[in-house]
């Protein structure tokens, strides 16, 4: 691989888009030639001062009005009748008191009054309770719009998105072990997905001038899976791609940039076989 085609690797890698193969070629080029470090490091802080400089989507102002609209404009449902029993008890009322008929037509006056009020108010209460409902989520939207969704909602990493198949699979497995320090690794993977994830938890920093390289080891034979970088948190992940049952995962300590050989230079801190 030339330095060109490094760079171009080491653009895609700061923001997360290399495929499992070409993460495997990087790592062997940076293997072999640890003086590209510069580029990576260079290319991981332009990717943070982008993600920085990206400013906030405003929503469209005329989001809330439109929402509103329509929803003003949707048919109301009927108010149940009731006019007949109101009636009905109206009228034993009226000749239990011995009132005329005049009367008896003006106390079903008060009632039928009643009775179209109560009518009158249920469209309005309910309307009111749409507007309510209308303005929550215009502001619910208005909020939405607000929020750089394309930068949460980007596609997965590969290591996330082996994960999460993994998981998924029927026949989803895992192992874990210690690390040196009081740490621990867990190697999950699945035959059916032929893929392996190796994740560490407190793994100290490798040793000043020195990386971690992960390798997949099946039978005798150790292949490189790059060299591992570590957070602040001691977290480090690790993808391992056409993985089988009784292959290993281990990890060495190399020199910076990982083994020049393009071998294990020692005897791994750690060790997972997928029996």
């Amino acid at each position: 691989m030339n330095e060109e085609h490094f760079r171009e690797l080491s653009a895609a890698r700061a923001l997360h888009a290399l495929s499992p193969e070409d993460e495997q070629a990087f790592s062997r080029a940076l293997a072999a030639h640890p003086e590209w470090r510069s580029t990576v490091d260079e290319d991981q802080e332009a990717a943070a001062a982008l993600g920085a400089m990206t400013p906030p989507v405003p929503p469209p102002p005329d989001a809330r009005d439109a929402l509103l609209a329509a929803i003003a404009g949707a048919p109301q449902a009927p108010a149940p009748s009731g006019g007949a029993a109101d009636a009905s008890d109206a009228a034993p009322s009226a000749a239990t008191s011995g009132a005329a008929p005049s009367a008896a037509a003006d106390a079903d006056a008060p009632a039928a009054a009643r009775t179209g009020g109560e009518r009158g108010s249920r469209p309005p209460r309910r309307r009111a309770a749409w507007f309510a409902l209308a303005a929550s989520v215009a502001v619910l939207i208005a909020v939405s719009l607000a929020i750089p969704w394309g930068r949460l909602l980007a596609p997965s990493d590969p290591v996330s998105l082996a994960l999460q198949e993994i998981d998924e699979a029927p026949d989803a497995r895992s192992a874990t072990a210690p690390l040196p320090g009081g740490g621990s690794a867990t190697l999950r993977w699945s035959a059916e997905t032929a893929q392996a994830v190796f994740v560490a938890e407190g793994m100290e920093t490798a040793p000043e001038g020195r990386d971690y390289e992960a390798w997949v080891v099946r039978g005798e034979t150790p292949v490189s899976l790059g060299v591992m970088d570590v957070d602040d948190a001691g977290r480090s992940e690790i993808l391992a791609t056409g993985f089988a049952p009784g292959d290993a995962v281990a990890v060495t300590v190399e020199t910076r940039g990982g083994s020049p050989s393009g071998a294990p230079s020692g005897d791994p801190i750690v060790a997972i076989p997928a029996a």
